[in-house]
């Protein structure tokens, strides 16, 4: 990816990086739009894989998706959604399904925690998937910064505070809900 963003992508780059060339790249993608395009969807099937699997492996509290999340974002995902969101289109609605299928997996997830008739809003669940993402993407782009650990090992170890203290505040607003 060019440091430029989205808009100093060139294809016949792409094409010599991947070893293949030009019109293979036209014909897959169709244009530069259609590759980042391709690329966002990549970006946001990859969270939702991510995410997906950890919540139908039943995890035991919300510290694990959180930890996950949180791993997603860090190890590439915040910053190629940060490239990506520097095209000119925004990503829009590309990536609405898969933010729904998250909510609605997160929510059969809580339903099967808190039994069926605890009556749980999916609002409820929706906001809860919004301020994790938004916190996982923010922690990812200025989390390092912001503690200013003295080396890796603390940095480490503080991230992990910040997980499990995010995790701990949502399981104390979740247990409220149920």
């Amino acid at each position: 990816m060019t440091v430029d963003g989205p808009a100093g992508l060139r294809l016949k780059e792409v094409a010599r990086a991947a070893g293949v060339s030009h019109p293979t790249i036209l014909h897959h993608f169709g244009s530069r739009e259609g590759l980042i395009q391709a690329l966002t969807l990549k970006t946001i099937e990859h969270l939702k894989a991510v995410l997906l699997r950890v919540m139908s492996a039943g995890p035991s509290s919300s510290e694990e998706v959180i930890a996950s999340t949180f791993a997603a974002y860090r190890d590439g995902l915040a910053l190629r959604m940060v490239w990506l969101m520097q095209s000119q289109k925004p990503m829009g609605a590309v990536g609405l399904p898969a933010f729904d299928e998250l909510v609605e997996a997160l929510h059969a997830l809580r339903l099967r925690m808190a039994g069926t008739d605890a009556g749980l809003d999916i609002a409820d669940t929706r906001a809860i998937v919004h301020l994790t993402t938004i916190t996982a993407f923010g922690d990812a782009i200025l989390g390092k910064r912001l503690r200013r650990a003295p080396d890796a090992a603390k940095e480490i170890a503080q991230r992990q505070w910040f997980e499990n203290w995010f995790g701990e505040v949502l399981n104390v607003y979740i247990s409220r809900k149920s």
